[in-house]
């Protein structure tokens, strides 16, 4: 009996739980196990994103995030709710020039990119100065000025990503 009563009470406890799973994927369509009828590049005002979109029942699903970035828009998210916002007459002046947040962003994209690879370079030459310590004369001082050179670019793009930082805050 004690069996019986068991088997039933598992019938209508998973009887419940499924009732219950059914009201709630009712009520939320999901993309879970669905099929991708194919994947997209995507190109955000001439520049392609690293995530791609895809094709999901039907319907065309980008990456929110990587395209409100690209477009220098403001990206919440609350509970289940994501909020993009784009001001496009918003600018900021730098250096006697007017600045999107997009403008901005690809400055400061570009910026820490071309700092990358001067580190890069400076390093390189650093290696090198070093195994020329023997080295005397003008050969010794045109490496050294080059490598002088380098260290000034260095410091003045670290000014500017500083300027494109502090010019960011404004759209916060």
């Amino acid at each position: 009996m004690k069996k019986y009563l068991g088997f039933v009470g598992a019938f209508i406890l998973g009887a419940v739980v499924m009732a219950a799973g059914e009201d709630v994927s009712a009520k939320v369509k999901s993309l879970v196990g669905q099929k991708v009828a194919g994947e997209y590049n995507v190109v955000v005002n001439g520049k392609e994103l690293e995530q791609k979109g895809a094709v999901i029942a039907g319907t065309t699903n980008i990456p929110v995030r990587a395209v409100s970035e690209a477009l220098g828009a403001d990206l919440k998210v609350e509970d289940k709710t994501i909020y993009v916002t784009l001001d496009n007459n918003k600018v900021v002046e730098m250096d006697g020039k007017y600045y999107s947040k997009y403008d901005l962003l690809n400055e400061q994209k570009k910026t820490t990119d071309l700092l990358t690879h001067l580190n890069s370079r400076v390093e390189q030459e650093e290696a090198k100065t070093e195994s020329m310590s023997s080295q005397t004369g003008i050969v010794k001082q045109l490496w050294e000025d080059g490598l002088k050179d380098l260290r000034e670019k260095v410091a003045q793009n670290n000014q500017k990503l500083n300027d494109i930082n502090e010019a960011l805050k404004a759209f916060e």
